[in-house]
């Protein structure tokens, strides 16, 4: 903690100015994947900007060219090939503390913005689904991603889509799982605003600033009101997520689905 009472962590960094902070996820060589290390000081960021934070907007976005690829393959794979490490407790695990971060965002009372800056893939793209706004830069795309490495999803992902564009079209992104693309994320209703790269970060904060002028209870209230019909069961949702997920690791398609991806193949997934 520092002086200020600002956690001090290593793989992001919370900054604030005004009454503005910004969340900046900083693993920009992993493009800024979800590694225990990660996961863990998310936790700890959002019980802080949830609970004792002195500020009224918060942004949160990338370093370098991603948002967020999602869970880090390379914490996958070595699971999969060191037989004496249990993945799918691991996973269990670090699902669960990744959900209580999610439930503590979704606790902050003040308007929580994503920036989203690049990439936003699996466990990504819930995290930018669970944020109140979200704005993409033109470079920027969105990708459920699980299926391709035969994961299931996990971070809210079944839970904030439906909500946002509808079940049928989630199944249907979820089950085709493109790569779509700002404009396209746009259309769908999942980004309100696609600038070019250079200009996020100032929209966003002009977004945050005009937020600020808002009465504090009026945005409580909004924010627990209209979240109300959704918060009295997320967590039960993403206790059927966490097992998923960890479940889904301990399968066959879950080790052709990343053995695939690091040899630059597309995986060839068998029926069971």
């Amino acid at each position: 903690m520092s002086a200020t009472g600002v956690p001090e962590l290593e793989t992001m960094r919370i900054e604030i100015e005004g009454e503005i902070g910004t969340l900046t996820l900083d693993r920009p060589k992993a493009f800024n994947a979800m590694d225990p290390q990660l996961i863990g000081e998310l936790a700890v960021a959002f019980a802080w900007l949830a609970d004792r934070a002195p500020i009224r907007a918060l942004i949160v976005t990338g370093s370098g060219p991603a948002f967020c690829s999602g869970g880090d393959l390379n914490w996958f794979k070595r699971g999969l090939e060191d037989l004496e490490l249990d993945l799918p407790s691991d996973v269990r695990r670090g699902a669960e503390v990744l959900h209580q971060a999610i439930v503590d965002l979704r606790r902050i009372a003040y308007p929580v913005i994503a920036a989203v800056n690049g990439p936003a893939a699996g466990a990504g793209f819930s995290l930018a689904l669970a944020c109140d706004l979200r704005l993409a830069a033109e470079s920027a795309f969105f990708a459920p991603g699980y299926g391709r490495i035969g994961a299931s999803p996990d971070g809210g992902m079944t839970y904030f889509l439906p909500r946002i564009v509808g079940p049928g079209r989630a199944l249907e992104l979820l089950l085709e799982d493109p790569d779509l693309g700002a404009a396209d994320a746009k259309a769908e209703g999942i980004v309100s605003d696609v600038v070019p790269a250079a200009e996020l970060m100032a929209l966003a904060r002009a977004k945050a600033e005009q937020l600020t002028k808002l009465p504090p209870h009026y945005v409580r209230m909004v924010k627990l009101l209209v979240g109300g019909s959704i918060e009295h069961t997320l967590t039960e949702h993403l206790q059927l997520e966490r097992h998923g997920i960890a479940d889904s690791m301990g399968t066959e398609n879950a080790r052709i689905g990343v053995t695939a991806f690091f040899a630059g193949e597309k995986p060839q997934f068998v029926a069971k």
